[in-house]
């Protein structure tokens, strides 16, 4: 049978929570989160205590699986289109994909990427770039230049030679 209820305790290592339902105020075991994939890909994702959560249960309440948390009249979805899929988190930070506009926007303090970038079109930056190694493009790399510049010396305006750097 479905049944709706808010969920009062999370085992994040289990992928498992307990949910009190408000027809009767029974507060269920620990039931098992619906997950996407679970056996050779693997997502993760849990309700928060509070949240209100869809539950199949058995016919008589004490085993079920919590389907998955629902939005209520004061927890609205913050997209208001079918056009976007968007992860969005307390702390302000989001992921949205606006699919119409063929958009991906990433807003985190701090992004953490793993693995080579290969990148096609227009790269602006506002902020300037930093890099623990060399920098390289399809002609030479930063340091061949300092290594063959910084050598280089001529005269001042006094007639004397400059000091290499």
């Amino acid at each position: 049978m479905l049944r709706f209820g808010t969920v009062t305790s999370i085992n994040s290592k289990t992928a498992r929570a307990r949910v009190q339902f408000a027809q009767d105020s029974m507060t269920s075991y620990w039931l098992p989160v619906l997950q996407n994939k679970t056996f050779k890909d693997k997502f993760y994702s849990m309700p928060t205590v509070g949240e209100q959560v869809a539950c199949l249960m058995d016919e008589n309440s004490e085993d079920g699986v919590i389907l998955g948390a629902i939005y209520t009249t004061e927890d609205t979805p913050i997209i208001e289109t079918e056009k976007q899929v968007s992860a969005n988190f307390e702390d302000g930070s989001f992921a949205n994909v606006d699919k119409e506009t063929q958009t991906l926007t990433l807003s985190f303090p701090n992004i953490h990427l793993i693995g080579n970038i290969v990148h096609e079109g227009t790269l602006s930056n506002s902020a300037g770039i930093t890099s623990s190694a060399d920098i390289t493009d399809k002609k030479s790399s930063m340091q061949a230049m300092r290594d063959k510049y910084n050598s280089h010396t001529h005269p001042d305006k006094n007639q004397k030679t400059t000091q290499t750097m």
